[in-house]
């Protein structure tokens, strides 16, 4: 070999050995982002030099479509679960467990305690202003509990605003990144940095709803989401959604006072055939339209039955049709078409509130005209078998069988517990399948100990590479000696 083919070799590997360490350099500068694609440095025989040498082929990213794929599913998954999840604890934290002090159960056991107590010595007011106590924490955590229900509504239709702002925003931007992608593939430039951008956002995008990534040959994507809308295919779809400044139980989709979310225009229906199912979005509409509705029928079922209970036709014979009982809506009469939102509206009604000078009526009844006989204790008694004696409910959402009152606020409180329990446990499940696509996505990423073995085999070949420039450096000196 001459002289000229040595120096050629060793330059060309000397470039070699300068780009790989810059390659590796930023694969261990990126060994903990999680959406930095691996970098491997592609070498070939120069055929073009008689002396040989190396090429630089060029720098492969590394990626796997698949496990990406799964990864993104999984993110979905645990963002929807995650949403679940905080509903099922909130909507427990509302109601309150069946062992909990100062829950819905709790409230009406000293009800209860507070109706046997006066019972056993119904001339003594203290005794009876424990009755008014009780009762008003009861309605007053009714309507806690309900108002509850509409804030965790309201944070979610504001979400829901949120999550489409961010599906503009991160679709606008994957439009730009393929546009980029495309324009610097034909310059021959590298887009891997591009790439890591593109795969960063389709993860957050992957949060709100799953998305499916198809490869053009051009080298940019189109999205889809996993049931076949399409989210990117040249132009990106554009989501709008009308947040409501307030939510009351009354307000439904089906009554137009909730938004729909619209794509490019058109109305669509989540949970339903908008083909968008799965992430957070989806989440936050079962949230709003669904599950909190569902909860809010069961809390206004259960209101109802205490009104009715304890209001005309029950045990106090000093009321007639159209009378307030009890517990009022409002301060007012229950009319049972008004059942939607009572929860948040029941009161206890004033002529029996602590504050009353005549506290007697709970011993004679609200609507009596004089005070009768403080030894009397019937209609206190008849008032707490209304708490705890079955009787067929009057509203069908708490079923057909005969209950009493304090069953259905228990029923509710263990549901509420069992959704927590459940809401958790797929949460948790959620968390290990994302930690297990998170492994299988890092084992093909930076492996730092592989990276600085490559480090140090480049040095030794930087060195004998150096070696050979000096050595043709120093035949070359001696031959011009000659």
């Amino acid at each position: 070999m001459s002289l000229s083919g040595a120096l050629s070799n060793a330059m060309s590997g000397l470039t070699a050995n300068a780009r790989g360490t810059t390659v590796v350099s930023s694969n261990i500068a990126n060994a903990l982002n999680e959406h930095y694609g691996r970098r491997d440095l592609v070498l070939s025989a120069n055929a073009t030099q008689s002396s040989g040498g190396v090429n630089i082929a060029g720098v492969e990213r590394s990626f796997d479509p698949i496990l990406a794929h799964h990864k993104r599913h999984a993110i979905a998954s645990h963002a929807s679960a995650t949403v679940a999840a905080k509903f099922g604890n909130d909507l427990e934290q509302l109601v309150g467990s069946v062992d909990t002090a100062r829950s819905l159960s709790d409230r009406l056991t000293r009800l209860e305690t507070a109706l046997i107590s006066a019972a056993s010595d119904p001339s003594s007011e203290t005794r009876l202003r424990n009755i008014s106590h009780s009762a008003e924490a009861f309605s007053a955590d009714l309507r806690a509990a309900s108002h509850g229900i509409d804030t965790l509504r309201a944070n979610a239709d504001a979400q829901i605003a949120t999550f489409v702002d961010a599906l503009n925003s991160g679709l606008s931007q994957l439009e730009q990144l393929n546009s980029q992608i495309m324009i610097a593939t034909h310059l021959g430039q590298d887009v891997h940095g591009l790439m890591d951008q593109r795969d960063a956002t389709l993860d957050i995008l992957s949060e709100i709803v799953p998305v499916r990534v198809v490869q053009r040959e051009s080298g940019v994507v189109a999205i889809f989401t996993t049931q076949g809308r399409t989210l990117l295919d040249d132009t990106a779809a554009t989501f709008s959604f009308v947040p409501s400044p307030t939510t009351m139980p009354h307000m439904t989709v089906a009554n137009g006072l909730l938004s729909r979310l619209q794509i490019d225009g058109n109305e669509i229906d989540i949970p339903g055939s908008g083909r968008m199912t799965g992430g957070a979005l989806e989440a936050q509409f079962l949230l709003r339209d669904k599950n909190a509705p569902a909860a809010q029928e069961r809390l206004d079922a259960i209101a109802r039955e205490a009104v009715e209970l304890f209001g005309p036709g029950g045990p106090d014979p000093t009321l007639g049709p159209g009378d307030a009982g009890t517990f009022t809506d409002a301060g007012s009469a229950f009319l049972p078409t008004d059942q939607t939102g009572l929860a948040g509206r029941i009161t206890l009604n004033s002529a029996l509130a602590a504050s009353s000078g005549e506290i007697w009526r709970w011993r004679d009844g609200i609507n009596a005209s004089v005070q009768g006989d403080v030894g009397e204790s019937n209609l206190l008694l008849a008032l707490r078998d209304q708490v705890v004696v079955p009787k067929l409910p009057a509203s069908g959402i708490l079923g057909d069988a005969p209950r009493g009152l304090v069953d259905h606020v228990q029923e509710m409180s263990n549901g509420a517990a069992a959704t927590r329990v459940r809401s958790s446990e797929i949460l948790d499940t959620a968390s290990a399948q994302l930690n297990h696509a998170r492994q299988a996505v890092a084992v093909d990423g930076v492996n730092t100990d592989q990276e600085l073995q490559k480090l140090i085999e480049l040095e030794k070949s930087y060195a004998a590479n150096a070696r050979v420039v000096q050595v043709v450096d120093d035949m070359l000196s001696e031959l011009l000696k000659i």
